[in-house]
């Protein structure tokens, strides 16, 4: 019995402590330690996949493992990550960049790395982007190939209540006016780190698979749902701008309703009830949270920042501007592979005007648009990483649509073809598009951590379409 426990759901455990450590741990941890608890939470999680998937109807374990690595070497994704991960390595050994005196000059100057005409980064800074690619290349195989339903449904939930209780613990650091997280609390649009973004994306993953659960009557699974629900979106609601954090509860409320809507086809009345429950009982939570407990300047943050006029005011759009120009400056002396990552505040030091630092921040480092950000530190290479990974998931998601078309196509009348796929299955197009919103406003893509959150609800959507029976004789080993 505790074997079969562990087979079925310890993939499951590891891939959601891969996906919600990360960013949970994000606000304690130096950017090394936290490179190096990814390393090693990935390495764990890729044993899981290799050695115990999850069993699928007729399967043997030794047939589950043939599957899982027969389907990984077919993935695009896989390749594609493994690729990336080369890429990022080079790029974490190609140092050196830093700041340069000349003294015959009198002059000080931004060094070259080892190779200059190769991806670069400044010092140690090359270490965690090349971490989180190992991570998210285990995180994505592992959910799209690894996990059977039960398996992700926990994934789902396991990764809200991480996380949740992360934005718990955040937020109450808020309410007993912690620097430096009542600053986060307060900044809008000209400053970050953005860590609203994950608990948005999340919220919406925590909402969908606990409403699952409760279709599958996993009493269990109640009180994780609950905190992942109050704890999600009381991050969402303390660090996100506001106009922001509005898209992300907007999403969620379309999405649960369909939810809901899903489950009550089921004919589990009952479930609707504590489902709906669960979800005003964790909203309640989280707005009161904000209402009652936040110091009054985060509130009173919060309610200018419903007004576009002073959520995108002429500050804001004076530095987007002269953050812009000096990108577009470090693209053209490295069009390719960009000046390095954690090398924008250098070049910004030589490249921007006098007048500029009455606008700019003194230690700029980045700018507000993440795509001019990407393109500046890493150049068309590591900016078309960005834009191959999100064709390639909307590619496995439409493959993934199809295949489940035609499996249901005599099974289901065309009409109920939507309630006969789970509600998650129909997410990634909505996040991806507000995902890319998202970055075209905030420098959301400098913090790389961020990224696991938006591959775990991309992979997870992927994968939770119906698929049609495997033949043994196709997955053995």
């Amino acid at each position: 019995m505790f074997h079969r426990l562990i087979t079925k759901y310890g993939l499951a455990t590891h891939l959601a402590l891969l996906a919600s450590l990360p960013p949970a741990l994000l606000p304690f941890l130096s950017e090394r330690h936290l490179g190096l608890t990814i390393f090693w939470l990935s390495a764990l999680a890729g044993l899981w996949i290799l050695l115990e998937p999850s069993i699928l109807a007729g399967e043997h374990l030794s047939t589950a493992r043939g599957r899982v690595r027969h389907d990984m070497v077919r993935d695009p994704l896989f390749w594609f990550f493994l690729a990336t991960v080369a890429f990022a390595g080079l790029r974490w050994l190609n140092s050196g960049i830093g700041m340069h005196y000349d003294p015959e000059e009198g002059a000080w100057s931004v060094a070259k790395p080892l190779m200059e005409t190769l991806p670069a980064s400044v010092g140690d800074s090359g270490f965690l982007p090349f971490a989180v690619a190992v991570g998210l290349g285990v995180l994505v195989q592992g959910v799209l190939h690894g996990l059977g339903l039960s398996a992700r449904i926990s994934f789902g939930i396991v990764t809200g209540f991480v996380l949740g209780i992360a934005g718990i613990a955040c937020a109450t650091f808020v309410c007993l006016e912690w620097a430096p997280f009542v600053q986060h609390a307060r900044a809008g649009f000209m400053s970050g780190p953005f860590y609203g973004s994950f608990f948005g994306l999340i919220l919406l993953m925590s909402l969908l698979s606990g409403i699952q659960a409760e279709s599958c009557k996993w009493t269990a699974a109640r009180l994780p749902f609950c905190v992942a629900i109050t704890g999600n979106l009381t991050g969402l609601l303390f660090f996100a701008p506001p106009v922001l954090a509005m898209g992300y509860v907007a999403i969620a409320a379309l999405m649960t309703l369909f939810a809901l809507i899903h489950q009550s086809r089921g004919g589990s009345l009952g479930g609707v009830a504590y489902s709906l429950t669960m979800v005003i009982f964790g909203t309640a939570f989280a707005v009161c949270a904000l209402l009652s407990f936040a110091p009054e300047t985060v509130v009173k943050a919060k309610a200018e920042g419903l007004e576009l006029a002073k959520a995108f005011p002429d500050s804001y759009r004076q530095a987007s501007e002269i953050l812009n120009r000096i990108s577009r400056l470090m693209w053209k002396e490295s069009p390719w592979s960009g000046v390095g990552v954690g090398a924008f505040n250098l070049h910004a030091k030589f490249l921007a005007e006098k007048a500029d630092w009455y606008v700019l921040a003194p230690n700029v480092s980045s700018a507000l648009n993440s795509y001019w950000t990407i393109l500046a530190e890493r150049g068309i290479l590591g900016s078309l990483t960005l834009v191959s990974a999100a064709v390639l998931f909307l590619f496995a998601w439409i493959k993934s649509l199809v295949q489940a078309v035609i499996y249901l196509h005599t099974r289901d009348d065309a009409d109920v073809f939507m309630f006969a796929c789970a509600p998650i299955a129909w997410v990634l197009p909505a996040v991806l598009a507000l995902f890319c919103v998202d970055a075209l406003f905030t420098p959301v893509l400098s913090c790389s951590v961020t990224l696991f959150a938006f591959a775990a609800i991309l992979a997870l959507s992927a994968a939770s379409f119906p698929r049609a029976p495997r033949s043994r004789a196709a997955t053995t080993d």
